[in-house]
């Protein structure tokens, strides 16, 4: 490794709080890394090149090498965090920042029978979008010359947990706040060429009844019931509930209704025909797997239905430039915030777009 390399592979390990591997030497703290890459011993502020011993150091190498080794343990800390939505939406990546069109499509229906030496008819079928715009969510953490001076290496071990957090916090609401918009009723969406809220009456996915065996029961069968778009013919098993979204009040019964051996609520006991699984621990584990407890859901009765994504997909979410979090550290001794406030800034940038593709997948029970 070029002394370069070593010196990344120490701060890595010195963020992360082990030993660097064999044969790198450890850092003592973030007052060590200033020096060695700064050659500013007196604390200034002032990048000193004749006082560095390692080649192809400039004033941005502290910053870049922080940037980098930051990147990796955001990238790590987020990937620990639950994605309770990851189950309910489709993912994916887009090559420019134009608006996102979530598109339906719908109206073949059957398809018909074509006789002996005849001729294919051609098939009328039709489509719908909805649209999102990218949103860009960052900020940046300073870490200043005192903080250097004094060696707090935890506020800089402290970051990428805070970075991290911040971020699966804000890409969680983003997602959550489809249910909870507009007063329970979802988002805007276009139905038809005409704007409708996501639950609606008129969609067959709007409901208020308290969440139980029988309001579950009724809720799978309109889902089943919706019917495809421009044609009169049942979607059934593409939009049935898969999943249930609670808030963490009603996780109990949730996990009730769908892991009782028996029919929730009835004195005979009847068999539950929704329960999946062969013993107690396997209809518990099923049952955990269908519902989501979102925990940023305040209201303590509501609670939604979603169909599985990979046959009928609700929920769209778009990413630009990866999926986690980008860190940026660009510090210049001369100009900046290094130059007018002794401050290295960490910049964290997330783009993604979020919104519902769909109606007929979804379900929600605004209780009164």
């Amino acid at each position: 490794r070029s002394g370069l390399d070593q010196v990344a592979a120490a701060l890595d390990a010195l963020v992360a709080g082990v030993r660097p591997p064999d044969g790198i030497a450890p850092l003592t703290g973030i007052r060590e890394l200033y020096n060695l890459l700064s050659g500013d011993y007196e604390m200034t502020g002032v990048f000193n090149p004749d006082r560095v011993y390692l080649a192809n150091v400039t004033s941005s190498t502290m910053a870049g090498i922080t940037a980098n080794v930051l990147n990796k343990r955001v990238v790590t800390m987020f990937h620990q965090y639950p994605r309770w939505w990851e189950p309910i939406v489709t993912t994916e990546d887009f090559a420019t920042l134009q608006d996102v069109r979530w598109i339906t499509l719908g109206g073949v229906g059957e398809l018909p029978t074509v006789a002996e030496g005849a001729a294919y008819t051609e098939l009328t079928w039709a489509d719908q979008y909805q649209s999102d715009s990218f949103v860009k969510k960052g900020g940046y953490l300073g870490l200043t010359i005192e903080a250097i001076d004094k060696d707090d290496t935890g506020r800089l071990r402290a970051a990428p947990r805070a970075l991290a957090q911040a971020a699966w916090l804000t890409l969680a609401k983003s997602v959550s706040a489809i249910f909870t918009a507009n007063s329970g009723v979802g988002p805007a969406i276009n139905v038809g060429g005409a704007t409708r809220d996501l639950f609606h009456d008129s969609s067959g996915n709007l409901g208020s009844d308290a969440l139980s065996w029988s309001a579950y029961v009724a809720t799978r069968t309109a889902m089943r019931k919706q019917t495809e778009l421009n044609s009169d013919e049942r979607l059934g098993a593409l939009t049935a509930p898969k999943y249930l979204l609670v808030p963490p009040d009603l996780e109990m019964t949730a996990l009730q209704i769908l892991a009782s051996e028996g029919e929730p609520g009835t004195a005979d006991n009847d068999a539950n025909p929704l329960a999946e699984g062969n013993t107690h621990n396997s209809l518990l584990e099923s049952a955990r797997r269908r519902v989501i407890v979102i925990d940023l859901w305040t209201d303590t009765d509501n609670w939604a239905c979603v169909a599985d994504p990979l046959l009928y997909p609700s929920i769209g979410l778009a990413f630009r430039y990866g999926r986690t979090p980008e860190i940026f550290s660009v510090a210049s001794p001369t100009a900046g915030l290094m130059f007018t406030n002794d401050t290295m800034p960490i910049k964290v940038r997330f783009f993604y777009a979020v919104g519902p593709t769909d109606y007929r997948g979804l379900y929600k029970h605004n209780v009164t």
